[in-house]
């Protein structure tokens, strides 16, 4: 059933092994999907109440238990942290799933926590079920040494504001506008110039290369082609080091998943998902036609386009898309195109 993502973010705490306090979130229920924070750059509250934040979960994990932490020293866990190095994350995760006794669980690595999700991954491989990685590196070095990163980071304490407002553009993908704008005040609020510029100066020196053959779980790893700081040989020696490994390069420069063409994320993440576990029938009940209306659907046709594909009213398909959603329990098309991609309903060659 479709998750309702409309409600407040309930959260609670969990204690790091070195006594730092970790803000956590669940929403939902089904298997679980982890998402961590991208670094010390994360809010919960505030993430819960962007539009657009709100829409990628509830269209990644709308049949899920979508779980979320604030990373230490930003957000709502322990601001005054500034131990940043790569145990202490790791610590952090392990920390949040523990508490949670989480069993079998996705993790979707995001950003500078790829690294700690590999660590844990290569340590519980019984508990990943599947390992995203999304705009992330093995060597903290191979991000850094792009000029204009290191450009950036020097303004964290001379100019924070100038420093916000660059990150602003960036993470956008620099198309500016009020997206640049909102994650520049985002940014403000969820973290500090000291604190971040202790937590980059910690994972300098991270570099997991020598674990990535021993990675044995599922593993995609998703990036944009058009990225200015994370260049796409960064990703492409990360999927040829893990054994088996799939690769995906999505369109545009933004390093928001949720920005962007957020809808073929989705739906690579959902296919990659669905991939080894027990397919399962679609509900009883659910007519041969809704099943092609479903189909045409997740290939992204129209209401109108769906009409003409069968020689029927615009009305009559509005019905059927209606009572579909009520058998699968879908709120939207993009819920609908997950169920399908899930279920491998697909349209006839």
């Amino acid at each position: 059933m479709a998750q309702d993502f409309t409600g407040e973010s309930a959260i609670r705490y969990v204690r790091s092994a070195d006594g730092v306090n970790i803000a956590y979130a669940v929403h939902g229920s089904g298997p679980a999907f982890l998402q961590t924070p991208s670094f010390p750059v994360s809010n919960l509250e505030i993430e819960w109440r962007s539009r657009r934040y709100r829409a990628w979960w509830e269209k990644l994990a709308f049949d899920r238990t979508l779980v979320r932490y604030d990373c230490r020293g930003a957000g709502l866990s322990d601001r005054d942290a500034r131990d940043f190095s790569l145990p202490k994350l790791v610590a952090d995760l392990e920390a949040v799933v523990d508490k949670l006794d989480l069993k079998a669980f996705a993790i979707f690595g995001f950003g500078h926590l790829g690294p700690a999700s590999i660590v844990y991954a290569t340590r519980h491989p019984e508990r990943v079920s599947h390992l995203i990685l999304w705009h992330t590196y093995a060597r903290a070095s191979d991000y850094s040494r792009e000029p204009r990163v290191e450009a950036a980071r020097s303004l964290i304490e001379k100019d924070w504001d100038l420093y916000t407002e660059l990150e602003g553009i960036r993470a956008t993908g620099f198309g500016g506008g009020t997206a640049a704008v909102g994650y520049s005040r985002f940014l403000r609020e969820s973290a500090s110039p000291e604190g971040l510029r202790a937590a980059f100066n910690a994972i300098r020196m991270t570099d997991v290369t020598d674990l990535l053959p021993g990675v044995k779980v599922p593993t995609l790893i998703l990036c944009r082609g058009e990225s200015r700081v994370l260049g796409t040989e960064v990703s492409r020696e990360l999927a040829s080091a893990i054994p088996d490994a799939r690769l995906v390069m999505l369109e545009g420069g933004s390093p928001a998943p949720f920005l962007g063409d957020a809808e073929k994320t989705v739906a690579e993440i959902r296919a990659f998902l669905a991939e080894g576990t027990p397919s399962s029938r679609p509900p009883v009940g659910l007519s041969p036609r809704e099943l092609d209306v479903l189909a045409l659907i997740a290939a992204g046709m129209s209401n109108r386009e769906i009409a003409e594909e069968f020689g029927i009213s615009e009305r009559t398909i509005a019905r059927h898309i209606t009572n579909l959603y009520g058998k699968i329990g879908a709120r939207n098309k993009a819920a609908a195109t997950a169920f399908a991609i899930e279920h491998s309903i697909r349209r006839a060659p």
